[in-house]
């Protein structure tokens, strides 16, 4: 089993540029930074639907918090679902939902889980998981791009990724 600090070593071996698709077919487009002195991984999202970069990014951060390795995820649906670090997953670095903010609904459309598989130092999968349902999505963030999604339950986006380049300095 690993330890927080551990985890979030290896995330922080991402920093950088990172490129890749979804199961869907979108172009992935992820940087991660390592800021506040060593003390949070900040992932900037970005991806490509029919052809267009969207306009908007989300933001994923992640720190420790003591023995445990949190993350905040500022979603393009305007909400803020906080994820902990199940550790007793030995390679992978796997978040569970432990709640959210800014729901509009407690059955909106949320993310609910994200996992990282690292395949070697230049090679990642990440699995992210949402649940909710469509129809609460307030219309200032309804979007073409959320076509692809059910109109309710669960739901699972797989990247499969390649770093690209070092962080921007």
């Amino acid at each position: 089993m690993q330890t927080a600090q551990q985890a979030f070593e290896k995330l922080k071996s991402l920093a950088g540029r990172w490129k890749g698709s979804s199961s869907d077919g979108k172009e992935i487009l992820l940087t991660y930074e390592v800021t506040g002195k060593d003390s949070a991984v900040i992932e900037r999202y970005r991806h490509s639907w029919k052809g267009e970069v969207m306009p908007d990014e989300m933001v994923t951060m992640y720190h420790l918090n003591g023995d445990e390795l949190m993350l905040t995820h500022y979603c393009t649906l305007g909400n803020q679902p906080r994820m902990r670090a199940n550790l007793r997953i030995d390679d992978d670095v796997a978040f569970e939902y432990i709640g959210a903010s800014n729901l509009p609904h407690p059955d909106a459309l949320r993310m609910t889980g994200v996992a990282f598989h690292f395949v070697d130092e230049d090679h990642i999968v990440q699995t992210w998981k949402w649940d909710g349902e469509k129809r609460y999505i307030r219309p200032e963030n309804r979007s073409d791009d959320f076509d692809d999604i059910p109109d309710s339950g669960e739901g699972v986006d797989t990247f499969h990724l390649t770093r690209i380049g070092e962080a921007a300095d």
